[in-house]
């Protein structure tokens, strides 16, 4: 595991390693850097170390959410290690990502979250990268008016 400057780090538990995987898949096609554990953390290697420097090298946490994520201890430890440095969510460092229908309470479920559930892929994609773009800007130019005429 490297310590050099990442994007996303991908929060999943195993059962969703397939969405991890295409998550991380569509980030890095698009440019971005990635930390994923099933690529990224060696045998041998010491795994509470190595999610630490990853949690520390990532920019944002992309949350592979399902009901599944909620049971696991570890994943809680990994986004309220980043819900610390921004607890109001104003810098948009955790980002949920919902794969199954899934109940979030507590600290996250206030966040807004990218719902893929029931989606297509090519859909699914283009949902993914568009929710991970900056807030838009003003508009260049103004809407057309939609009444009769």
């Amino acid at each position: 595991m490297t310590s050099e400057a990442v994007d996303y780090f991908i929060s999943y538990t195993g059962v969703d390693a397939g969405w991890a995987a295409w998550t991380n898949e569509v980030l890095e096609d698009a440019g971005y850097r990635t930390v994923l554990q099933m690529l990224d953390f060696a045998a041998g290697g010491n795994f509470v170390t190595d999610m630490d420097d990853a949690l520390r090298s990532a920019e944002r946490i992309v949350l592979i959410l399902s009901p599944a994520y909620f049971e696991s201890g570890m994943t809680k430890a990994e986004w309220t290690a980043v819900f610390r440095k921004d607890p109001d969510g104003s810098h948009r460092l955790i980002i949920p990502v919902m794969v199954e229908p899934t109940a979030v309470d507590g600290l996250l479920g206030p966040r807004t979250r990218i719902s893929l559930v029931g989606l297509d892929e090519d859909t699914a994609r283009g949902k993914l990268l568009d929710g991970l773009r900056p807030a838009r800007s003003r508009p260049r130019s103004r809407a057309p008016f939609p009444g009769a005429g």
